[in-house]
Parts: structure tokens; sequence; C-alpha cells
């Protein structure tokens, strides 16, 4: 840097520097302008485009360095000029890579093994990457099937570029109101073991008495944030172990009970037929029961169907037997195979309508199961409904419909 600095631009940047310290923004504002264009040669706007530029394109603290390192070298006059121009605290000019905005991008369903959107993004501001409450979610896809939804989406024009507003949101606050999706799976109990070991390593290197009452796991779940048990067998309970002795040893149950005594019939009680071949509805009771002239279902009109038999069955023990009918068609939905099992949660869905409470069921429509995980507690290899629900969680967010 060659000393060609002009001596009345020094002065105005001096008696800028004096407006500023004043609080006379708006003439130190004009003084400067007029200094750049009027008093400062062409070396002047070199030098302070030079020094701009070291601000820019490095870290202040390494900035600072460079120009101290071109002090200790300089003549007097370049020192000089360089303890007037030279700011004393951060200017801001320079900004890392990773902290500009960055484009918001989303990730394959595929790849996250999830049916939830989830959104990445660049920023000072860090974003938690979770998953929706069960409710929120279910309420949400029971919402995007209704008519007047997918009208909207339909019709609706996007805009070329998203709104401010919205992208602020994706950043900051999208997803927050969340709850833990997952239990700690089996990586996150090695997890725990691997860093409590290494409490101990730590605590042996540093020559630290160790105590045979030491917790290492207590300290490994605090710094890892995962509250598991390092014990992989099942927990007992206060008083005992919380097994049902009775229930264990009984049989489970198979198909269709009987409605008056429920006891488990035989194939023969349900599949029977006429004089002629033909198929008698199910009057659902057994053999004992039905030679004691108890109470029976009424029968069917010809030509009935599955989905009939199912109605009638369980409006049957809904009119009979209203306190406990509610356990007696989970019952027969759990030991059910998949399309009884649809058309018994047809029916439990719509007897919970508080307007069809009263008026008896005759026509299901199936619900559609196929095999996934459920969205609710997250078990494998269960009949889940549209809504990703199995059975029992179904229940749960009926009221969410």
């Amino acid at each position: 840097m060659a000393d060609t600095v002009s001596p009345s631009f020094l002065d105005a940047i001096a008696h800028i520097n004096w407006q500023l310290e004043a609080g006379l923004h708006d003439e130190a504002r004009e003084a400067f302008e007029h200094a750049l264009t009027t008093l400062a040669t062409t070396e002047d706007l070199h030098r302070l485009v030079r020094l701009a530029d070291t601000f820019t394109h490095a870290p202040y603290l390494s900035a600072r360095a460079q120009l101290r390192s071109v002090w200790r070298r300089a003549d007097p006059d370049l020192r000089a000029w360089l303890d007037l121009f030279v700011t004393r605290t951060d200017p801001g000019l320079y900004r890392h890579t990773d902290s500009l905005p960055g484009w918001i991008t989303t990730v394959p369903l595929t790849a996250i093994e999830s049916n939830l959107r989830r959104v990445l993004a660049t920023d000072d501001t860090p974003v938690l990457n979770r998953e929706p409450a069960t409710g929120t979610e279910i309420a949400a896809k029971r919402a995007r099937r209704q008519p007047e939804h997918i009208e909207a989406i339909t019709t609706k024009r996007r805009p070329v570029h998203e709104d401010r507003g919205v992208t602020d949101y994706i950043r900051t606050r999208f997803l927050l109101d969340t709850d833990r999706p997952y239990e700690p799976s089996l990586w996150d109990r090695h997890y725990v073991r691997q860093v409590g070991e290494q409490v101990r390593v730590e605590r042996d290197r540093a020559g630290a008495r160790t105590r045979e009452d030491f917790d290492a796991d207590a300290i490994a779940r605090t710094r890892t944030g995962l509250d598991i048990r390092d014990d992989d067998r099942p927990a007992f309970l206060t008083n005992g172990n919380g097994l049902d002795y009775d229930h264990t040893t009984l049989p489970p149950l198979q198909g269709w009970v009987c409605v008056h005594c429920f006891g488990e019939r035989a194939c023969s009680d349900h599949f029977r037929t006429d004089t002629t071949g033909q198929r008698l509805s199910d009057d659902g009771l057994c053999q004992h029961c039905r030679d004691h002239n108890r109470t029976k279902i009424a029968a069917l009109p010809p030509g009935f169907t599955l989905a009939d038999e199912v109605a009638a069955y369980c409006q049957h023990l809904t009119d009979h037997y209203p306190a406990a009918a509610p356990a007696l068609l989970l019952d027969l939905q759990q030991r059910s195979t998949r399309v009884v099992a649809g058309l018994v949660m047809a029916y439990r869905d719509r007897a919970a309508q508080p307007s069809r409470s009263s008026t008896p069921i005759t026509t299901l429509t199936a619900v559609q199961l196929r095999t996934g995980r459920c969205c609710s507690c997250h078990t494998h290899c269960r009949d889940i409904d549209i809504d990703d629900l199995c059975g029992e969680c179904r229940d749960l967010y009926r009221t969410a419909a």
C-alpha cells in the first residue's frame, strides 16, 4: 500500500467519526458520500476495497491478524492509516457458507421408512427432526380424504415462489408439537452400555477411585439422553410378575362363540344346511344351547352374504349384552380372519356414532386391512387400516374421525 492518501480525505473521515460518536448519523452518511465521491482518490478507494475484502473473505480474528502483520511491516504513514480505518469490532462482513440460506430438500419416503415428509434445511436456527403427534397425523389423514379438501387441492394454484413466512416456518417451527415416535431399540441399549464403559475407562485413566456402587449407566443415560434399562429381560412388577396363570393355561377360543353360553362351537354349529343342501344363516348357538331352545339369532333371508351374517351376529350381542358387547366384539375382531375383522371394525365404527346407536345395523362395508406397522404402537406385521392403525389403536383415535 503506497502513501498516496489525500489529507483532506483523512480529515473528512476523522470528522465523520466525530459525527457518529455524537449521534449525527444522517449528517455522517451525507459526509461519507461526499468524501467518497469528491475527496477520495483512486488509490483511496482501492485501499478501502482491499480492506473490505480482507474482512469479507476471512473471519474477524483472522482478518485482524493479517492486518496486524501488514501493520508491523508498514511505514509510519501506512500505520497511521490502518490505525484510523481498521475497525476495533467485528464489522459482520464475513459469512460462512454453512450459515447462508440453503435450499430446502425433501428426503424420499423410501429413504426414511416413514410416511411423513422430512424437511432438511441449512440455517443458523437448528431444525428439530421430529414427527407429528399420532393424533395430529391421523386427523390430518382423515381430513385429506374429505371431498372438500380434495376439491380445494385440485383447484388451488400454488405460487411460483413460496412466501418468506412459509420458508421461515419450515426452518424454525415445523413439526415442533410432537412426541417421541419410537421406543428405544436394541442399538440404543448397546450405545448406552458403550458410553458407560467409556465412563469407567475415563475414571481409570484419571486415577480416580471407583466405588462398587458407582452407577456408570446413569451417567451414560444422562449423556446420551436415552432413559432405558440396561437389562434386556422384561421388567418385573412391584407386587409380582403380573402373569395371569388361570388365563395363560386356558387355550384361546376359536371362531364365533355361542351367543348364550359363550363357549367355543364346532364348525358344524356354524355351517349348517337345510334338507335341500342350501346353507342356513348362523343362529349363533352351539348344539347344546340349540337343543335347549336358547335365544338365537333370527334367520336371514336366502341370498345373505358374509357381511349380513357378521352384522346380525354383532347386532345380537349389542342388543342382548350392551355392557359386555364392546369387549365381546373386540375379542371377535382379534381372533377372526382379515375379512371378518374388517367387517367387525366397520360395525364398531358405525355403532360408536351417536346418531346410529339406536338403529339396527344391517349392511356393512369391510374396512380394508393390510399388513404393516402401526403408526401409534409401532408394532410390525399387524393388520392396519387406511390410517395405518391396528385394531387396538383404532379405538383410541376413533374420536378424531
